[in-house]
């Protein structure tokens, strides 16, 4: 059985540097951790966790907390966020809201109950009164895909990604716009900026599906494109992949051509945008850098028994262009 004293040998660093690189201390540097976790990797070691749990008072379990398993972006975060976590010697449970903020809250009541040694969570409800007393939580909690002040944070900007999804489409001439999804959302926020800034009048030129919560396509939004497409070309930034995939096949319906009359992009560049006909243009995430630090983060607030300043890591979007938003000739 590989212990960590054939690890240290093979390095060539001391067994205590070991220790403190799979129990996740930050006081070890990085090309010394990278050595370390490709040994590991490599001799395939697995750590007592019995014992450790038994001598750190932990269970190394960590609870992972999602909105909807059904969503292909929230099964690959969820592959990325387990590989990374198996690293430092942890499982996860996993747990779906649903958007359920009920549901959420009494996920939480168990994990707790479970003792878990801390949480990802991807809120339902960030506005929410439960949610924001979270903050004083004793067990470590870190928000992932959304950034959310005075919790520790791993995400995208959202507001950035509404911004150059507008910008693509009005330079593909597109002179109507629609967000599909809710006015909140920051993604809507930087869409509609960016519409605002490029002259374009709100007013008549900008129409969002739905106020409240996340529908599918609404017969407001067919009303929309049959009054609209014929005149000017309309440009729809859907909130996410499924959601675009819905729109598509309303468009089909109606027998509006796309990219010609009506161009669409998604959000999280799932496979759903790689498999349709014709492919969809889509906002990408960095899924496994995303998983990657979210648990780097979440194992420094263990080490240190939540006692360090909330972290905000928010990366770039980019977008992926395909035909949806393209003519072929372009494309």
């Amino acid at each position: 059985m590989i212990t960590m004293k054939d690890i240290a040998e093979k390095v060539g660093v001391s067994q205590s540097t070991v220790s403190r690189v799979i129990n996740g201390s930050s006081s070890v540097a990085p090309e010394i951790k990278m050595k370390v976790m490709e040994c590991v990797r490599i001799l395939d070691y697995h750590p007592n966790v019995i014992a450790q749990s038994l001598v750190g008072n932990k269970t190394l379990l960590i609870g992972v907390i999602i909105t909807d398993i059904s969503n292909p972006f929230f099964s690959d975060i969820i592959k990325a966020v387990e590989a990374e976590a198996s690293k430092y010697g942890y499982s996860i449970i996993l747990c779906n809201t649903g958007w359920n903020a009920e549901k959420e809250k009494n996920y939480i009541s168990i994990l707790k109950s479970y003792k878990v040694d801390g949480i990802l969570i991807v809120p339902s409800d960030v506005r929410g009164k439960y949610f924001r007393s979270l903050k004083n939580s004793e067990i470590p909690i870190v928000v992932i895909t959304q950034d959310v002040p005075e919790f520790s944070c791993i995400s995208i900007s959202h507001y950035i990604s509404g911004v150059e999804v507008a910008k693509h489409l009005i330079n593909m001439g597109y002179s109507k716009f629609v967000f599909d999804g809710v006015e909140h959302d920051e993604k809507a926020k930087g869409f509609k900026q960016e519409i605002i800034d490029s002259g374009f009048n709100i007013n008549t030129n900008l129409f969002f599906t739905n106020e409240e919560k996340y529908d599918s396509p609404t017969a407001n939004l067919k009303e929309f494109i049959s009054n609209n497409y014929k005149s000017e070309r309309i440009g729809i930034f859907a909130f996410n992949d499924i959601e675009a995939l819905k729109v598509l096949h309303l468009l089909k319906e109606m027998k509006v051509k796309v990219p010609e009359n009506v161009g669409l992009v998604g959000f999280d560049n799932t496979f759903i945008s790689k498999e349709t006909s014709p492919t969809i243009s889509s906002v990408a995430q960095p899924i496994e850098e995303i998983g990657r630090q979210a648990i780097e983060i979440l194992v420094d607030k263990i080490c240190k028994n939540n006692n360090m300043d909330q972290k905000h890591v928010v990366l770039e979007p980019r977008i992926v262009v395909r035909e949806s938003s393209v003519k072929s000739t372009m494309y």
